[in-house]
């Protein structure tokens, strides 16, 4: 078994993660539609099984985890019965899926006998290793459940919107703005605020460009 602190995480940079997954899209979700039904593509694409787990958060201070089957992913079971925790799971689970597509080789290598154990792996192994897994996952999340070219549109029309009340101050309004462009936004991917606003910043989308330039970067 290997040893938490000489667990490495593999170097994968944001270009590998972008185009591993507009395969996955490509291959998974081919209707292209939006939201991303992630629930769908889970059980019938990949046929992993979802598994509710009383207390998982407390246990571990996480949402969803993949087990080392790769066949099973556990969440939260409050969350999971919850309707307003929802946008939440499928990031959740989304953020699960990248880590099977892009860690699996790597956690293969990892062996343990139970849940518990499985958490107090990831626990010990070093922080800077464990930061660049998650980006990794988080990467893949974000890019899969809101796709750039689709935010721009959403984005596109919400700058229309506030340009046509009279508004345009983008770079002097501070974060409040971007946060209520976001809300807006968050409701047509089903995910939550912080990831809408994560998402303009990630790709370079935020603040908008000045009018007659366009947002598409």
């Amino acid at each position: 078994m290997i040893d938490p602190m000489e667990f490495k995480s593999p170097f994968i940079t944001i270009e590998d993660i972008r185009m591993t997954v507009a395969g996955f899209r490509s291959r998974y979700w081919p209707r292209d539609t939006i939201p991303v039904d992630i629930f769908e593509i889970v059980e019938f694409e990949l046929g992993i099984e979802i598994r509710t787990i009383v207390n998982l958060r407390e246990a571990g201070d996480v949402d969803a985890l993949l087990l080392g089957d790769f066949k099973t992913i556990v969440v939260d079971q409050n969350d999971f019965l919850n309707e307003r925790a929802q946008n939440r799971l499928r990031f959740s689970i989304a953020h699960e899926i990248g880590h099977l597509i892009l860690h699996q080789n790597t956690f293969s290598k990892i062996q343990y006998s139970s849940i518990d154990e499985w958490i107090a792996f990831f626990q010990e192994i070093p922080e800077e290793q464990y930061y660049w897994i998650e980006q990794h996952a988080y990467e893949f999340a974000g890019c899969l459940l809101v796709p750039r070219e689709k935010l721009i549109e959403k984005l596109n029309d919400a700058v229309a919107l506030a340009r046509s009340s009279g508004f345009d101050a983008w770079d002097s309004s501070g974060d409040s703005t971007r946060q209520f462009v976001a809300h807006g936004i968050a409701k047509y991917f089903e995910v939550s605020d912080q990831v809408i606003e994560k998402r303009l910043i990630r790709e370079n989308l935020w603040p908008p460009a000045p009018k007659g330039e366009g947002n598409n970067k």
